[in-house]
């Protein structure tokens, strides 16, 4: 069984940061911490080779024999490791090279040593190879962690296939041997890498295979025995509120509105635990969103199911006025608690305001489509208001960056990334003119119906 480091779980509040999606999982059984983010991947340990050698010999230990204890360094491999001249049972794979067990410790330094994700991945494919005779537990590991690689080097297509695989082979034949740790990390990857393809507006049946994934991933990182999945879930959400968002995220494109805004409130309430203000508030403003586009939903299909019906009017049936009200609420709401975001993150304060602006029109929209038209404007006078405010700010923060820089000699590098984290949610180039664009609001997961009613929104009042 070999465990290499995975992005599973969230540390305590004051590790966060603008731009990760942050994590700490152990290295097979020995306890040393890893920690990940979205674009980088950092060790909790100033000592790398401690890192490698104890994540080599644990694996090692694994494949070799249950009761052998292998030395604390493990700078030359043990002298039973296999050598051309071994030779072995047909029933029993041979073990590691010298060779093998240094390419393993080099591909493993490339990525959390020298944060070199192109090496890292070319190592880890030379490994693959070595690796095919040991079993499908250990094998899973290379391709999730070469996965990882292909993540931070924005290949999401090549990633999704190696997470596949370790998928399949951790639930084939063997994999139940696997740490219990990469099955979670794997249907993460997946749901990640799936969500992050390019160009391409994923269809319905995919935003359900993502949904499943972190589901999966969820239930799995519980750490608390709980009588339903459903508990188990919810534990795991709280462990991890960024891969809650995600879940949030991947349930508003499947159609699940309404389990949308309760992952999305969970998220919201976790991030506050933790003193994570401005998270919280775009995860409490994702919920209203999730909840106007069921409001929308709801409404549509009332109206083409019983157009005669009396309660198909604008007033809609109980159970419909119970949809919007609570989306009022939750919108308004999240609206509301904007003003008391602070911070020094001037991205992550622009992506909370850019949130707002996209609430308040969700929230315009279905007040219009209820005939409360005068509230419904000043929403929107009030959205479009805060957009143009928050483009200006930052194309003058552009212009002092870029003297800056100029001034300097130096020129400024902006890191791209895959866009899946609530880091990613639209920020600066957001505008009120973007709302009229439908590509755009597919862009933002906005249903058919929610579309419908801010284009005739815009269209009545410009």
């Amino acid at each position: 069984m070999m465990m290499i480091p995975s992005p599973i779980d969230v540390p305590a509040a004051a590790t966060t940061s603008a731009n990760s999606v942050h994590t700490g999982i152990s290295l097979s059984s020995t306890s040393t911490s890893i920690t990940t983010t979205s674009t980088s991947i950092t060790t909790s340990t100033s000592n790398l080779e401690d890192v490698v050698q104890r994540g080599i010999r644990n694996f090692l230990q694994s494949s070799i024999s249950a009761d052998t204890m292998l030395p604390p360094a493990l700078l030359v491999p043990p002298a039973n490791a296999a050598d051309d001249t071994t030779t072995t049972s047909s029933s029993s794979p041979l073990p590691p090279t010298n060779e093998e067990i240094k390419l393993l410790r080099n591909a493993l330094g490339a990525i959390y040593g020298e944060r070199n994700p192109q090496k890292a991945s070319q190592l880890l494919s030379q490994a693959i190879s070595a690796w095919e005779r040991q079993p499908p537990d250990e094998r899973a590991a290379l391709y999730r962690v070469r996965g990882d690689c292909y993540m931070e080097l924005l290949d999401a297509k090549a990633a999704l296939q190696d997470y596949t695989t370790t998928l399949s082979l951790l639930t084939g034949p063997g994999g139940e041997l696997a740490d219990p740790e990469e099955l979670p990390a794997a249907y993460l990857g997946h749901a990640r890498a799936l969500r992050s393809l390019p160009d391409a507006v994923l269809s319905k049946e995919q935003y359900q295979t993502a949904s499943r994934d972190y589901q999966m991933a969820m239930r799995l990182t519980s750490r608390e025995e709980w009588d339903t999945n459903e508990e188990l879930e919810q534990d795991g959400a709280r462990r991890n509120p960024y891969a809650a968002w995600e879940w949030g995220m991947a349930l508003r494109g499947e159609g699940e509105y309404q389990k949308a805004a309760q992952v999305h409130l969970l998220a919201s309430s976790t991030f506050k635990d933790i003193g994570d203000r401005a998270r919280s508030v775009i995860s409490k403003l994702d919920a209203g969103i999730d909840l106007a586009s069921a409001a929308a939903d709801v409404g549509t299909s009332s109206s083409s199911s019983s157009s005669s019906s009396s309660s198909s009017s604008s007033s809609g049936s109980g159970s419909d006025k119970d949809v919007m009200e609570q989306a009022m609420k939750v919108l308004q709401e999240g609206i509301d608690s904007t003003t008391s975001v602070e911070g020094r993150d001037v991205e992550l304060l622009q992506r909370v305001i850019a949130k707002e602006g996209e609430a308040r029109i969700a929230l315009a929209s279905i007040l219009w489509s209820n005939n409360q038209k005068s509230v419904a404007e000043a929403q929107l006078g009030e959205a479009c208001g805060r957009l143009e405010q928050l483009q200006a700010d930052a194309d003058a923060r552009e212009r002092v960056a870029a003297a800056a820089a100029a001034a300097s000699g130096k020129t400024i590098v902006k890191v791209k990334k895959l866009p899946f984290t609530i880091d990613d949610t639209v920020g600066t180039e957001c505008s009120c003119s973007r709302f009229k664009n439908s590509k755009f609001l597919d862009s933002l997961l906005w249903p058919a119906p929610l579309q419908d009613k801010v284009s005739k929104l815009n269209k009545l009042v410009s």
